[in-house]
């Protein structure tokens, strides 16, 4: 048998071109490459990160300001209640009338001892309590010169970072019971609490003129119970709010005080 080479040749280079079309085809079906997935992977991750990232950020500045804000609104709200109390120190109902003149006030310290006390609670900084009395209007029409509970009234900083009012009931002393908390642990804890008292120069027989309230507190940003800031609520830490109010108190019954 023969064959004839000039008609088998390009027979030949024909199937060769087939077979290097073919090639790229399968080439491209094959998907990425193992190199190209682990950069893609990569980069995929670069971009989750970033995006958490800015996520991240703001929720916690998001955070911070919603406390701070919290806090802020906590300390003027309980400054403001222990100012308007402050400055109704002494105050004697229906004093003006014709049968009340010329007798002694029952809020005074003088015809009663300890209508005005700045003290503190036991294991609390000095001067972190006040104990005040006046009297509280009856509506009808008659003085009420009541020295009882009812009467009497007063802030105090206890040991746990918290402000307590008087509630009326038990003893009427700075570190005595019946007092019940004004401030929420879980929003503030109270760093210091200082009730400054002064008086006019050149004037005898005041010994009250004005009362400088000092107030510091603090809240932890992060998921941290408030209670504990005792330890943690340090003003250097970026994680800790810081907040400082001042009040200065002009009292009007500083004669009688």
């Amino acid at each position: 048998m023969s064959i004839n080479i000039s008609t088998s040749l390009p027979m030949i280079k024909s199937l060769m071109r087939q077979n290097l079309r073919a090639r790229p085809q399968r080439a491209r079906s094959a998907g990425f490459t193992l190199i190209e997935l682990m950069v893609s992977l990569v980069l995929g991750l670069v971009v989750i990160g970033g995006v958490m990232g800015v996520f991240m950020s703001t929720y916690q500045a998001n955070a911070q300001n919603i406390k701070a804000v919290r806090l802020n609104e906590e300390m003027r709200a309980v400054m403001s209640l222990m100012t308007r109390d402050i400055r109704r120190a002494g105050v004697r109902t229906l004093a003006w009338q014709p049968s009340l003149l010329g007798s002694d006030n029952p809020f005074s310290t003088a015809p009663t001892a300890g209508m005005w006390t700045v003290s503190n609670m036991s294991g609390v900084a000095a001067n972190s309590c006040v104990r005040l009395a006046y009297s509280v209007s009856t509506g009808d029409g008659t003085a009420d010169d009541d020295t009882a509970a009812t009467n009497r009234f007063g802030y105090r900083l206890n040991t746990a970072g918290e402000i307590e009012t008087y509630n009326h009931t038990g003893t009427w002393s700075c570190g005595g019971g019946g007092w019940q908390p004004v401030t929420d642990g879980n929003i503030a804890w109270v760093r210091s609490l200082v009730f400054t008292t002064t008086t006019e120069p050149g004037m005898s027989g005041v010994a009250v003129r004005t009362v400088i309230v000092n107030l510091r507190a603090a809240t932890h940003t992060r998921s941290l119970d408030p209670n504990n800031a005792t330890t943690t609520a340090d003003c250097t830490n970026i994680d800790v709010v810081c907040r400082q109010l001042v009040e200065k108190i002009r009292l009007r019954n500083d004669a009688v005080l």
